[in-house]
């Protein structure tokens, strides 16, 4: 029997079209273990921001639910730390806030933690830069957590 046009070309239609069909499926984030200062990775938001912004580089997570899963602390002039655990799925543009910490190194879950897009007009949004500059570039889901840190060291 002669091969089909789509197994010559090396195709499988039934594969190949009906996994593009398939609706997509989150994978379930489990929290990671509370940020220690030696594992924080500063990032560039923009001139005017006044904050600090880090990543836990030991949370960092590109999954294979096209999700990229990090730890947040963000340190103010004044001395607040605010902690978060959360995912930028880049293929949607969105966000997600999973926890949100403590200063007894506990965790709670976020009240709304539903996906929500994210805005482009701000300077000041420190998920804006993430996923355009660190995450996301040109749009696409980086490969590695490395690829990640390679970005965030590059741009100081």
């Amino acid at each position: 029997m002669a091969p089909t046009l789509g197994h010559a070309w090396g195709l499988d239609f039934d594969r190949d079209f009906d996994e593009q069909k398939k609706p997509w499926e989150e994978v379930k984030a489990q929290l990671p273990p509370y940020p220690k200062d030696e594992n924080l990775q500063a990032f560039y938001v923009s001139g005017i921001a006044g904050n600090h912004y880090f990543v836990d580089k030991a949370t960092l997570e590109a999954d294979k639910d096209g999700v990229v899963r990090y730890v947040l602390v963000i340190k103010a002039r004044g001395g607040a730390t605010n902690v978060s655990f959360e995912g930028i799925r880049c293929a949607n543009r969105e966000r997600k806030i999973y926890a949100i910490g403590h200063t007894d190194g506990t965790w709670s879950r976020a009240h709304d933690s539903k996906w929500q897009p994210i805005a482009s007009a701000s300077s000041l949004s420190y998920h804006r830069a993430l996923a355009d500059e660190y995450l996301c570039p040109q749009g696409e889901m980086v490969s590695s957590p490395k690829d990640v840190l390679r970005n965030m060291r590059g741009a100081w």
